[in-house]
């Protein structure tokens, strides 16, 4: 292991200057000569056929270059349309202007249809289908039931697909438990992830090559799937993504599937190849509204324990909303929360059964946490019950139950292994830190002790997400180029959406080098000039990127000391770099410049580069036990969460929230990236305390809350954030020792936000968001509205 300076420090981020000072350029920022604008014509309606439509007027105006359509643009239009705001035709013209004056002039027939617009609606019998001929419910198509549990590695040797994630005997489970706590119809509300940035691109043919800007969390991927959906081979397409202006996981491109809200990249892809010229389509705000929605779901826990508090048992049912269409997989994740995952150390029985349900509620997307909020929720509003109906410490029931390092993953999301081994989890660590933060033993207490108008309250929660999977398809790569004069830059696609992953690994690349971290440059925007690199989603990206870098910057600098060696006549593995260049490593008086390491070089060749590469693929030898490849360890993000507040019991208003969050990181690369991470806890609280939902007219499905003004974000004026940083270094899955930090701070958040209030008031309220309405009708001060208990 090599000595760290670079990691380990809050150095300043690689692109941290041109964002403050607005030099960056994002997609938007991309001005070509002469680039037409495009505007969409939308389905004033949820769900309808289109009869007939009439471009010619729209053609004829001046300065409208392209109309298009389902019957001339078919890859990217359809003539059924799902939900308000699905695609009906788009104008490419010259200007702004006439790209509106010109949707004016299109003439639509609809045939309208039926439509759904609920979850709780969507998986009632002979409901409506979203799409005909097809039911609404799906149940997830991995569920695998786990067996042949080998007694010594604790691992399963067998699964078989049915129709649950299940191990043990759940019948057997509640058979024999002494306490059994059951919650349902656990309500989290449709969601929306909250990037600044809409989604959008500009594209242009250069002669050569389509050139699309755009926004990116995988650049490659992105581009092969674009290529592929607008059929031209892959090298005549470069996809850029000059920086993003957030994404929170909820702006991931597949142009593939029309159902995801990747259309701009059709639209602006096809006219530009049609077109020979330069096409910007980017989203308005009401627009980028209509995508990306989730978290929307209704769960129903049941838990086991013994009498000392030992959770034996689980039943997990989990319905999530799905919209339109989209990204199905984030309701997977909600098993994470379980006996397979967080609660592994315990649970000798576990079933969950996962449902994803459409409607005709705008296209769905997964973003921060993807899925794993959602199980939190109802399970660790469930494991608050139990506390209280046990008489036990919320915190210290956690912490008898929770996973810890060497509890078996009993394969949530199975790819090449059946289970694995959880490589570290210091959640009991992160509970002790912020329970001291709080003052937990000292301030909180139960709720039927509270009285007076303001009450107090104190929830706690934890949770577990992946960090990426092992197995196929879960690969990055990486180059790293050293020059004579010293310095040195990392080739990287891996995106930056906020999270700091270009700062992180080219702090990877100082340290490995022994070079200062200012010397260190990055190329990362485009396809052309990098290899590839994976996803970021699910906050893998420290741990396949991480060793991907590692990988790449060693190799280089086995070559440079190959290169000294030949000059200084030593062993290369006698030798070690730094700034000053290559000294042998027990005497720093022999030593050699870089540049005549390197040798003599013009014109016409000699070394001016040397060029390491790395492809990792996930899982890395040093995560298997015992050097066992079917035992691996698969790292996890994890910590627990406190919320304070204070809540009115006259006007049902809540006040003065305190998020505290507490997270072990292993080795935190860069404290200050990993504190802003933290600050993403926020991403809950809005839920709870600003009444989000997507809220529609129930008579025509138009999206009500269409802004930010109607729906509103969680910042640092709403409530407080304290992270806490929990440094257990050492994870095998690493090469530094770190674990993923990046999504999970907003996984426990609704749930801890839940326990707070409840912990205020002292009753539950199921669905969200916590409206005053509903808390006062909880607390008995006004009825009920009609149709709700």
């Amino acid at each position: 292991m090599f000595n760290t300076k670079a990691v380990g420090t809050a150095v300043r981020q690689k692109d941290g200057r041109p964002r403050v000072t607005g030099e960056a350029k994002f997609y938007a920022d991309v001005l070509f000569p002469n680039m037409l604008q495009t505007r969409i014509l939308r389905s004033p309606y949820p769900a309808a056929d289109i009869v007939s439509i009439d471009t010619s007027e729209a053609e004829a105006l001046a300065g409208v270059r392209l109309v298009m359509t389902y019957k001339n643009f078919p890859k990217a239009f359809r003539d059924t349309l799902y939900y308000v705001g699905d695609l009906v035709a788009a104008v490419v013209a010259d200007d702004e202007t006439i790209c509106e004056e010109a949707l004016e002039l299109i003439k639509v027939e609809y045939t309208k249809k039926k439509f759904v617009l609920s979850l709780e609606e969507a998986i009632e019998p002979g409901s409506t289908q979203v799409f005909e001929g097809v039911e609404n419910c799906h149940d997830w198509e991995f569920h695998y039931t786990m067996s042949d549990r080998d007694p010594e590695t604790k691992l399963f040797k067998t699964k078989t697909q049915t129709e649950s994630n299940a191990f043990g005997d759940i019948d057997k489970g509640f058979a024999e438990a002494d306490v059994i706590v059951e919650q349902k119809g656990i309500k989290y509300a449709y969601c929306k992830s909250p990037a600044m940035e809409p989604r959008g691109c500009s594209a242009n043919f250069d002669g050569n090559k389509l050139n699309v800007y755009t926004h990116s969390q995988g650049l490659h991927d992105e581009k092969l799937c674009l290529a592929q959906a607008l059929d031209i081979d892959s090298h005549l397409l470069n996809y850029v993504s000059p920086y993003t202006g957030s994404s929170f996981g909820g702006k991931n491109a597949f142009p593939l599937d029309r159902n995801i809200a990747s259309h701009y990249l059709m639209i602006a892809g096809l006219a530009t190849l049609h077109l020979r010229k330069p096409v910007h389509c980017g989203y308005s705000r009401e627009e980028e509204m209509l995508c990306g929605w989730s978290r929307g779901s209704i769960g129903d826990v049941k838990l086991g324990f013994k009498k000392d508090g030992t959770m034996t048992t689980m039943d997990f049912f989990h319905w999530q909303e799905a919209g339109s269409g989209g990204d199905k997989y984030p309701p997977k994740n909600a098993v994470l929360a379980t006996g397979s995952v967080l609660y592994s150390h315990n649970v000798e029985h576990q079933r969950s059964r996962i449902r994803y349900v459409h409607t005709n509620r705008f296209c769905c997307g997964g973003w921060q946490g993807y899925g794993v909020p959602e199980g939190t929720y109802a399970v660790e509003t469930t494991v608050d019950i139990a506390a209280y109906e046990m008489g036990i410490d919320p915190v210290e029931l956690r912490k008898k139950n929770c996973m810890r390092a060497g509890d078996v993953d009993s394969g949530w999301d199975p790819l090449t292994y059946k289970s694995c081994y959880i490589s570290s989890s210091g959640i009991r660590d992160c509970l002790d830190a912020g329970a001291k933060h709080v003052d937990w033993k000292k301030t909180w207490e139960h709720p039927n002790k509270k009285t007076g108008r303001i009450r107090h309250g104190m929830g706690v929660a934890i949770f577990a997400m992946a960090a990426g999977r092992p197995g196929p398809g879960n690969s990055s790569e990486a180059m790293v180029k050293i020059f004579p004069d010293g310095s040195a830059a990392l080739v990287c696609a891996i995106a930056d959406i906020g999270q700091g992953q270009h700062t992180v690994q080219t702090q990877i690349v100082a340290d490995v080098l022994g070079l200062p971290y200012e010397k260190i440059g990055l190329v990362c925007h485009d396809t052309d000039s990098t290899p590839f690199a994976t996803l970021v989603a699910g906050s893998c990206a420290t741990w396949i990127q991480g060793w991907t870098t590692y990988g790449a910057a060693m190799d280089a600098k086995r070559q440079v000391l190959e290169l000294a060696a030949d000059k200084l006549n030593v062993a290369a593995d006698e030798l070690t770099m730094d700034e000053h260049g290559v000294h042998v490593t027990e005497d720093t008086d022999t030593k050699i410049s870089f540049s005549d390491a390197f040798g003599t070089r013009g014109h016409y060749g000699g070394i001016h580069e040397v060029i390491g590469y790395h492809v990792h693929n996930s899982p890395h030898a040093t995560g298997h036990k015992d050097g066992k490849a079917d035992q691996i360890y698969i790292p996890k993000e994890k910590g627990a969460q406190f919320i304070t507040m204070d809540v009115d019991t006259e006007t049902g208003i809540i006040s003065n929230v305190h998020v505290v969050m507490a997270q072990n990181v292993g080795k935190a690369l860069n404290p200050k990236v990993v504190e802003g991470q933290l600050l993403g806890s926020r991403h809950g609280v809005e839920n709870g305390l600003l009444a989000n939902d997507c809220i529609v007219d129930k008579r025509n499905g138009w999206l009500m809350t269409p802004n930010w003004v109607d729906y509103r974000h969680t910042t640092a004026m709403d409530c407080d954030v304290t992270p806490l940083v929990i440094e257990k270094p050492g994870d095998l899955s690493h090469p530094l020792g770190a674990t993923a930090c990046g999504e999970g701070a907003a996984c426990p958040t609704l749930a801890s936000f839940s326990n707070a209030l409840y912990n205020a008031i002292g009753v539950r309220i199921l669905e969200t968001p916590f409206t005053p309405d509903k808390i006062l009708t909880a607390l008995g001060k006004i009825p009920a509205k009609k149709g709700k208990k």
